[in-house]
């Protein structure tokens, strides 16, 4: 691993570095109001945000420099400490966050496993395919192992309950495997598969079923999505240029915790238009940066890994943005790099430097799938 490395992608580097700076003025004037009220300090989720910023931003600066292909060495004790988390939740004493058996709590801090199972994931599933990938095309030997932990973590974390995060999850390792050598029909016949339990699992959640319901009925303004409709609101009063930084009307409790799920909303009103498409913008260079790193690597690693990273970065921004504008119904997904939350803007701001540090090897010698063989018995 000493191989001489090129220079990292500075059209992913610098729109983080932008959206994680501009988070710091747009967590301040969407949780001022907010903040006052429950700390009786405007600034008291502003400084911890600002505080994690920096800290974000050391972590994408270390992890462009450690080489990523270390991970594939670490990826198995990644996932089963992930697993362990998820499973913590539901056995060891779990704790809650508004009804949502989602976070762990360590004495001051709290963070998301599902968070960290995301990332680790993907990374342990890009690591079986390399070191099956002279049988991943067979059903047993390779598809079917990786199978299990895609399952094994997307149930987990749909049993929190966290179903959007679980899409997600299950929605990148699938779009990594069709990026692979696995049997295209060997995957179709598990999303088709799937298909009904997915349903039944929606049906029998009614907090699915009311945000479903809810977002049919936002423009009536009911208690049922309140959220949603003050959002919307929101991105009414900014119009085209916004109403000015710190100006925001919705943040004064019309729009609950305006600093989290809906602050693109807040962003809206106070940048307008504009503003909005810029953010937009901005997330569509890291996407498509992302994925030509993972078209011009030559390792196949790195290539599902920058492949994976980019997808749930790209997926998280595109739901939030939806929620927002009343495209989707309520998820709890929050704007990368830009919502206040500690563990989750931490952890991508890891993946970030993992996929900067990819980009450093777009030059390796490329390393290629073995040849599926004619007449294999497992062949199915």
């Amino acid at each position: 691993m000493n191989e001489e490395r090129g220079k990292i992608d500075i059209w992913i580097l610098l729109p983080v570095l932008f959206l994680l700076i501009f988070s710091i003025g747009a967590v301040y004037s969407a949780s001022s109001s907010f903040a006052l009220d429950e700390f009786s300090d405007p600034m008291y989720l502003f400084k911890q945000h600002a505080l994690r910023v920096i800290v974000s931003i050391f972590f994408i600066f270390l992890f462009a420099k450690i080489d990523y292909r270390y991970l594939q060495d670490a990826a198995k004790p990644l996932i089963i400490v992930s697993i362990l988390l998820l499973l913590y939740i539901f056995i060891g004493g779990q704790s809650s966050v508004k009804g949502a058996a989602r976070w762990i709590f360590i004495g001051p801090f709290s963070f998301q496993p599902s968070d960290l199972a995301k990332f680790t994931l993907l990374i342990y599933i890009s690591a079986l395919l390399v070191k099956k990938k002279d049988y991943a095309w067979m059903l047993y030997r390779g598809y079917l192992p990786i199978l299990f932990y895609l399952l094994l973590v997307t149930g987990l974390v749909a049993l929190q309950p966290n179903f959007s995060t679980s899409l997600i999850i299950f929605g990148t390792g699938i779009l990594i495997l069709f990026n692979s050598n696995v049997k295209k029909k060997h995957i179709m016949y598990t999303i088709v598969a799937l298909i009904p339990l997915g349903i039944i699992f929606v049906l029998s959640k009614a907090y699915i079923i009311d945000r479903i319901t809810s977002h049919a009925e936002y423009t009536g303004g009911g208690d049922s999505n309140y959220q949603l409709y003050q959002a919307i609101i929101g991105f009414g009063n900014g119009g085209l240029f916004g109403i000015g930084p710190g100006n925001s009307l919705q943040r004064e409790f019309f729009l609950p915790e305006a600093h989290g799920d809906f602050i693109y909303s807040i962003i809206g009103e106070e940048y307008g238009f504009i503003g909005t498409m810029a953010v937009l913008m901005l997330f569509m260079v890291i996407m498509f940066r992302g994925f030509k790193v993972s078209k011009e690597i030559k390792d196949d690693f790195g290539r599902y890994v920058s492949f994976g990273i980019t997808a749930v970065i790209t997926a998280y921004a595109v739901i939030n943005m939806f929620v927002s504008t009343g495209i989707a119904p309520t998820t709890g997904v929050p704007m990368p790099f830009i919502s206040y939350g500690g563990t989750a803007m931490i952890i991508n701001s890891i993946a970030i430097g993992i996929l900067l540090n990819i980009s450093s090897f777009r030059n390796e010698p490329k390393t290629t799938f073995a040849e599926e063989p004619e007449g294999e018995v497992l062949n199915i």
